[in-house]
């Protein structure tokens, strides 16, 4: 049962949370997934994943039993939108919800904060998933990483 309110829910008879990062521990365990899975399984230079925005951006993470299982990073380059960047699900996590409520924590995040618009680059394989969270493309395919991506925007909120 999802409880969008509350930011948690039940999967599989584990407890799911998500939350904006508050400690050095939590971000240390959002790396450790961005390492997982850009470095690791996707093969993704580390200079590249650790582009030095890291300590200038807001980070989310998903909790599964206290241990983080997906994360997602916010930057604020203008007043008119924020960026999604670096959003990772473990693999055994994937296709759970685990996304969707970092979306969701995310996005209500951006609504207190009053920003109207929020851009992601979504590698092409995952553009589905987003669109389903009314997020659409918008111009043309590129590479970032060496990997197909589409800059995807929605609609957050209204001054």
């Amino acid at each position: 049962m999802v409880i969008l309110s509350g930011m948690s829910y039940n999967l599989a008879m584990e407890k799911l949370s998500f939350k904006r990062v508050r400690t050095k521990r939590e971000l240390t365990q959002a790396m450790a997934v961005r390492r997982a899975v850009f470095i690791v399984e996707q093969k993704i230079d580390e200079a590249e994943e650790y582009d030095g925005l890291d300590d200038t951006s807001l980070h989310f993470v998903a909790l599964s039993d206290g241990k983080v299982v997906g994360t997602a990073r916010v930057r604020f380059p203008s007043p008119e939108y924020a960026k999604i960047e670096r959003m990772a699900v473990l693999k055994e996590f994937r296709r759970c919800g685990v996304g969707t409520g970092i979306l969701a924590r995310v996005e209500k995040e951006l609504k207190a904060r009053r920003v109207p618009v929020a851009v992601l680059h979504s590698q092409i394989t995952a553009a589905p998933f987003y669109e389903s969270r009314g997020y659409k493309p918008v111009g043309a395919h590129f590479y970032e990483a060496g990997i197909e991506h589409s800059k995807m925007k929605k609609q957050i909120g209204k001054d």
